[in-house]
């Protein structure tokens, strides 16, 4: 199950990337980011923790990164499954194109409409998030 939200920006997908790249620049697009370290590079196979607002840390691990273009971060769930936060930039004529999507891949297929209300909660800040994304990206 899968959820994805877009929007277009004037920033560059390089104006963009360096608020990926650098974790530290995240909180100025999550706004309800508490904590956030990686253990290494951001590159893909490194893992780092976050904690978010409301939550007890999570770990996450980058399972695809291609610079100035997309990464996806992967965060287990014990008995549940697994969610990954894919982030693609697509540039333009226009500009560029932010891409989020939330996908949930879940241990036990038999309860959609359970994990169905927990992927909407999960993807519920993600259009605002973009916007700002987008907002800090063309501020400097």
């Amino acid at each position: 199950m899968k959820f994805s939200f877009e929007a277009l920006t004037t920033a560059t997908p390089e104006a963009v990337w360096q608020h990926y790249a650098d974790v530290n620049n995240w909180f100025g697009w999550e706004d309800d980011l508490i904590a956030i370290h990686l253990d290494g590079p951001f590159e893909k196979g490194i893992s780092g923790e976050m904690t978010l607002t409301g939550m007890p840390p999570m770990s996450f691990t980058l399972v695809e990164v291609t610079n100035n273009r997309s990464f996806c971060d992967e965060t287990k769930i014990p008995g549940l499954g697994s969610l990954f936060f894919n982030h693609e930039l697509t540039g333009t004529e226009q500009g560029t194109i932010i891409k989020h999507s939330v996908e949930f891949i879940s241990l036990d297929a038999s309860d959609s409409q359970e994990q169905l209300g927990f992927l909407t909660q999960v993807f519920s800040d993600v259009p605002e998030s973009i916007f700002a994304l987008a907002k800090v990206a063309t501020s400097n």
